[in-house]
């Protein structure tokens, strides 16, 4: 296996092979909720069906509804503990290399589906710090189908990196759209086939356009960092313990010391 640690700090983000088995379950689960709120000719939860179900998601559901349906699958998963844990165990192997085994979780899951053409589910070029969030976290980025081209996220090379984050923040020369329109030869479209997982820093500047493929993406996204480091570092924001994440994996000295400081209850 390439080395994982050497190729985050070169690149800002690895796209490495999750559980498979793992992966078809919470596909499954995601395909089961579309079911019971949308009439879909074809309810059979073989992987291919779903696959196909999926991709062609545009043409079974008006642009006008997506959001809500959208929504309503977001509230379900996330009120199953279990869905969770299994979001964690994908990324687990990679997590305890790249951040440790001492964790906290985003509380919400979150769902994005990109039918091609929509013009309203587009997310900029960005930096997630931007929005008050920690740069010792990681998200972690799952394709439910073949991630590619458009339908992608792109990223900013990381020699480009630095320099490009710079400027966006101290200077008003550049809006974010302006800083991609005038250096997309520095930005590449991830291919994320289903089975492997992005995991990226929310340095690195990253964000999507219109999808011009003919093909509907699912994803799912979720942040994980070292439950000792900072929050709030860049601006006092939500983004902390109990309100955004959730201690995962705490070990009992950890415990012992949070409860007798009383600033948490773990």
């Amino acid at each position: 296996m390439k080395n994982i640690q050497k190729d985050f700090e070169k690149n800002g983000y690895i796209v490495a092979p999750g559980n498979k088995d793992l992966l078809n379950q919470i596909r499954k689960t995601i395909f089961s909720n579309i079911k019971n709120i949308k009439k879909i000719k074809n309810k059979s939860d073989d992987q291919e069906n779903i696959t196909k179900i999926f991709n062609n998601f545009h043409k079974i559901i008006k642009l006008k509804d997506l959001n809500a349906l959208r929504f309503n699958i977001y509230k379900k998963i996330n009120t199953k503990k279990i869905f969770s844990k299994i979001y964690y165990e994908i990324a687990k192997e990679y997590l305890d290399q790249l951040v440790g085994n001492e964790l906290s979780m985003q509380k919400k899951i979150n769902l994005s589906i990109q039918m091609p053409k929509d013009k309203d589910s587009l997310l900029d070029l960005h930096s997630d710090i931007y929005a008050g969030e920690s740069p010792f976290q990681v998200v972690v980025w799952i394709p439910l189908v073949d991630a590619y081209e458009t339908k992608s996220m792109f990223f900013t090379n990381p020699k480009s990196n630095k320099k490009m984050n710079e400027q966006l923040l101290t200077t008003d020369k550049f809006t974010t759209k302006k800083m991609y329109d005038q250096n997309k030869k520095n930005f590449n479209f991830l291919n994320v086939k289903f089975g492997d997982i992005l995991i990226f820093s929310p340095i690195i500047l990253h964000g999507n356009t219109v999808n011009k493929t003919k093909e509907t993406r699912f994803s799912l996204n979720c942040r994980f960092k070292s439950l000792l480091s900072p929050y709030d570092v860049t601006v006092k924001s939500h983004r902390n313990i109990p309100n955004f994440y959730r201690p995962l994996n705490i070990k009992p000295m950890t415990k012992i010391g949070f409860n007798y400081l009383k600033k948490y209850s773990l």
